[in-house]
Order: C-alpha cells, then sequence, then structure tokens
C-alpha cells in the first residue's frame, strides 16, 4: 500500500535529466576548460527540450531552468573569468529545491505530489501514500540541506576535483541514498501494517479516496476520515445499549450505541453492519431503518459515521470480548444522565440528532427497510 518503484523511477526520470547537462560540464570542464563545459551543457541542455518537445509537445520546466542557471551563472563566469560563480549554480539549485521539498514535506500543502499528478498519466495516491511521499521528503530534505551546504564548502574551499565529485555525481548517490532508506523503512512499516486492519479513507461525502492501516487513522495526528456503523437498537422500553469493556482504548467502561464497529476496506456499509451486529449481538441482521450520517472527531480519530436503527423485541447475545454486556435504558433515564460521563461522547452527541427519530421509531414499533 504504497508508492510503486515504477511510479518513484517514473518520477525520477522527470526529475533528474535537468541535473544531466550539470554532470557533462563538469566533465567537459575537467578537460577543456570552463567555456567548452559550457557550451557543451548548453547543447545537451537544448537537445533535451527539443526531445521533450517531439516526443510530448511539452517545455520541460526543470531542463529549461537549469539553462537558464547556465547561461547567467556561466556567462558571468566567463566575463569575469571566475569559475567561482558557477561552482554556486549547484547551491541555488540545492537552494530553491529545498523551499520545494521542504514546504512539500512540512506543511499540509505536497507541492511534489500535485507535481507527480500532473507529470505521471494514472497516478493515483490517497492520504496513505500522500503521507508516506511526505516522510521520503523529509529525509530528502535533510539530505539534500547536507549536500547543498557541502557543495558551497567545496565551492569555497576545497579542489575542483572535490567540487565536481560532490556537486554532480554527489547528487545521484544522494538520490539513491533516499530511495535506499525510504524502502528500508517502507518494508518495515509494511511489516507492521500487514498485522492490522486495514480501513477505506473517505471524503465527506463517503467516496472512498484509499485505505490505511486502523493504526494511521487512530493515531491522533493524521485524522483521516473513514467510516463507521453504528447501529440503535431500540426496544419496547427505550434503547438497549452496549457497556464498553474496561479493557478498550477508547471510551473504556461507559455506555455506548448497542453496535458500533469500522467498515473494512473490502466491505460496503450494509456488509459491515451485518457484520458488527453478527459479531457483537448476535443477531443475523436483515434489515434497518437508515437514520443519518454525520462527522465525527475525538481526541485520536476522524469518523463518517453512518447510522441505522432497528425494533427489536427478542434475545440479544452480546459477544462477551466484544461488550461488557448490555441492558436496556429509557429515554427518559438517558436524558437525565447526558453529560454525567455516563455515556460516550459519541453516543451523547448521536442521541442529541436522532432521538426523536429513534422514539418515532418506538412509537410505531416499525423500520423503512434500506436501499
Amino acid at each position: 500500500m504504497n508508492i510503486s518503484a515504477k511510479n518513484k523511477w517514473a518520477l525520477a526520470g522527470k526529475l533528474l535529466p535537468g541535473m544531466l547537462p550539470l554532470l557533462l560540464f563538469v566533465v567537459v570542464e575537467l578537460v577543456w576548460g570552463t567555456t567548452a563545459g559550457l557550451i557543451a551543457a548548453l547543447i545537451l541542455g537544448v537537445l533535451q527540450l527539443c526531445w521533450y518537445w517531439f516526443r510530448e509537445r511539452r517545455v520541460d520546466k526543470f531542463v529549461l531552468a537549469d539553462i537558464g542557471f547556465m547561461v547567467i551563472l556561466g556567462g558571468l563566469a566567463i566575463l569575469f573569468s571566475n569559475a567561482f560563480l558557477f561552482k554556486l549554480k549547484p547551491v541555488f539549485i540545492g537552494a530553491a529545491l529545498l523551499l520545494l521539498i521542504g514546504y512539500s514535506a512540512f506543511s499540509d500543502h505536497n507541492l511534489v505530489m500535485l507535481m507527480s499528478r500532473r507529470y505521471l498519466k494514472g497516478f493515483v495516491a490517497g492520504p496513505l501514500e500522500s503521507w508516506m511521499m511526505q516522510q521520503m521528503l523529509k529525509v530528502f530534505f535533510w539530505l539534500l540541506a547536507a549536500h547543498t551546504l557541502l557543495t558551497l564548502a567545496a565551492a569555497l574551499w576545497m579542489s575542483h576535483a572535490w567540487w565536481a565529485a560532490i556537486s554532480g555525481p554527489g547528487f545521484y548517490v544522494l538520490f539513491a541514498l533516499m530511495v535506499a532508506v525510504s524502502w528500508m523503512v517502507n518494508q518495515q512499516r509494511k511489516k507492521e501494517w500487514s498485522k492490522e486492519e486495514w480501513v477505506p479513507v473517505v471524503d465527506e461525502e463517503g467516496k472512498v479516496e484509499g485505505v490505511a492501516p486502523r493504526s494511521m487513522v487512530h493515531n491522533g495526528k493524521t485524522f483521516w476520515l473513514h467510516p463507521v456503523v453504528h447501529l440503535q437498537v431500540i426496544t419496547p422500553n427505550g434503547l438497549w445499549l452496549q457497556k464498553r469493556p474496561i479493557h478498550k482504548l477508547i471510551q473504556p467502561g461507559k455506555w455506548d450505541t448497542a453496535v458500533g464497529g469500522h467498515v473494512d476496506k473490502a466491505e460496503d456499509i450494509r456488509q459491515a453492519l451485518q457484520r458488527e451486529t453478527r459479531e457483537e449481538i448476535g443477531i443475523d441482521l436483515q434489515q434497518a431503518a437508515f437514520v443519518g450520517r454525520y462527522l465525527w472527531k475525538s481526541k485520536v480519530e476522524k469518523e463518517l459515521v453512518f447510522v441505522f436503527a432497528i425494533y427489536h423485541e427478542g434475545t440479544l447475545h452480546p459477544h462477551s470480548e466484544e461488550l461488557d454486556g448490555g441492558k436496556t435504558w429509557t429515554f427518559e433515564d438517558i436524558e437525565t444522565s447526558i453529560g454525567k460521563g455516563v455515556f460516550t461522547p459519541n453516543f451523547e452527541e448521536e442521541y442529541r440528532r436522532y432521538a426523536n427519530g429513534l422514539k418515532k421509531i418506538r412509537s410505531e414499533k416499525s423500520i423503512v427497510e434500506w436501499k
């Protein structure tokens, strides 16, 4: 569940060609001098622009910017017979990349991801993939910062050979190091996540945008919206509520909606509700009334809650490992106990929203079957 290696190398193929003119300059300049190196690099840059134009009918902005840097700094270096100006070119490029990567890695606006979607046809990434790319960009940011400072130090105090090695091939070594580190970290994550339940990540209308392991939607940081199902069980005397086991991480020991649980990545809402109802209270659910949908955010997660209800006069069989029992509460008892720490905050919010509808179902002793 991460960005494929194919997409990573495809993105690299879009961005790295802009560094090739610099690498050619370094090689030619060592043998024939700054002027020859600049001419060779410019010829390669122009050929790259022509290739992209005739093949893809577009102007590659990264290559164009690289040619612009070379013309300005190379021209100044030749004009003033000062190769130091040209040596600063990779430092300026590194600083520009640091701004782009830093903004993408440490803010809510991943510009690199937007560029990937623009340049790579068919590139699809959900919230988890975007988050993983941001983690990779954070690694790259610090590596690139170190490389840029080292390149500046080489331009100021080291020999030409050292500057050439650091500024040219050093960038490719840096990129390979980033890929290697990211791959190792992702392999460890995949191993840990393979043991977890995976859930859909959705927008506020319920449209699936991707999937993620449960720990990532419950970490109190990402707040990726994911769907859950609730079932209100209405009896002749009121609402049957479950008591959450004391070992639960969230709201232990409190009274809650009769049935509640996550939608698995391979399920739709109805399938999830049937499974959770069967697991928690032992009912083979065939019909239910759709009551409503709302957003709920706690300290650890953000949920899109789909609420259903049934009218039930039979016996319930709460699962001993899922629930710490349950009982029927009258509507009057619920209303006098709200706000006293007896119920989960989620249940109290849900009751405020839908109490009138639930009371109507009890009075009519019937429901409208779901669609």
